[in-house]
């Protein structure tokens, strides 16, 4: 797998348009003053910029694992890395904008070293079909995040982005699921593997890279100081209390359980479970982190 500790740029000449572009954005309504010193915003930003700047690090093994299907294989390539990667240059942009006196290149070097090593070692799922609806989940996860961002920040700029970064990811959601589609009526996993698939996607998620992001935007923010598992299960529970309340839980649980496949029966009874619980969760977290 090819390393780069530094970001890869969005477009490169010839590249076809995306449907927005970093330059787009109202630069010069950035209220500063409004996200300055606001520490858990800081953690936010800056993780989603060094996790979305690091997409090409592992893009190349998702490329080669659909090589023999060209549609997938050239959305991949040319549409949802570019977009990804774009996420990166604009949260890049903001950081640097709403916090000038970072050294962002720095501390996305010390996130690239351990994130690298980390990706490396992760595994695609066993067939195509079960890594579409992988990526499903990630997509889920990420226009959930974004969504919660949109709602929780105080700044138009940061509203503004992170609503275009959530567009972006329900619709690259769309596409993981139309390939799913596909290859659920060619490989017939079931729905018990599918649902072992999520799971699995989701027991990653909870940990790993953004762990590895919080931390190199925690000493971003406090150069020099201790940071051990203490550290980090605070600063998660101070995230997720921020975040909590604008959590999109429903919208979360229907783009989980969609994969399924459930008659609409089965799909109301289980959201009607999912949401409390997942409710509940959220509130219980931010309880024990105030």
């Amino acid at each position: 797998m090819e390393r780069r500790d530094e970001p890869r740029k969005a477009c490169l000449a010839g590249d076809p348009p995306l449907p927005w572009n970093v330059a787009d954005l109202p630069w010069d309504e950035l209220r500063r003053e409004d996200v300055a010193g606001d520490d858990v915003l800081f953690y936010i930003v800056l993780s989603a910029s060094f996790i979305e700047s690091a997409t090409d690090t592992y893009t190349a093994n998702l490329i080669d694992f659909f090589r023999d299907d060209a549609e997938v294989s050239a959305w991949l390539r040319d549409r949802w890395e570019r977009e990804e990667l774009q996420h990166g240059a604009a949260l890049r942009r903001y950081a640097e904008s709403a916090w000038p006196d970072i050294d962002w290149d720095a501390a996305y070097h010390g996130f690239f070293q351990e994130f690298s090593e980390k990706c490396a070692g992760d595994g695609l799922e066993s067939t195509r079909c079960l890594e579409t609806v992988s990526r499903c989940i990630v997509e889920m996860g990420t226009a959930s995040y974004y969504s919660t961002l949109s709602a929780l920040s105080p700044d138009p700029v940061l509203t503004r982005l992170a609503t275009l970064i959530r567009r972006d990811e329900v619709r690259h959601y769309k596409y993981f699921y139309r390939y799913f589609r596909a290859y659920w009526k060619r490989e017939h996993p079931g729905r018990l593997g599918v649902l072992r698939a999520i799971f699995r996607r989701m027991r990653m998620m909870d940990s790993s890279d953004s762990s590895i992001a919080l931390k190199h935007a925690y000493l971003l923010r406090h150069p020099g100081a201790h940071y051990d598992n203490f550290v980090y299960r605070k600063l998660q529970k101070q995230v997720r209390l921020a975040m909590g309340a604008n959590f999109p839980v429903e919208m979360s649980a229907k783009m989980t359980l969609k994969p399924l496949d459930l008659s609409p029966a089965v799909q109301k009874t289980a959201l009607s479970l999912l949401t409390p619980v997942a409710r509940f969760m959220l509130g219980a977290s931010s309880d024990s982190g105030s």
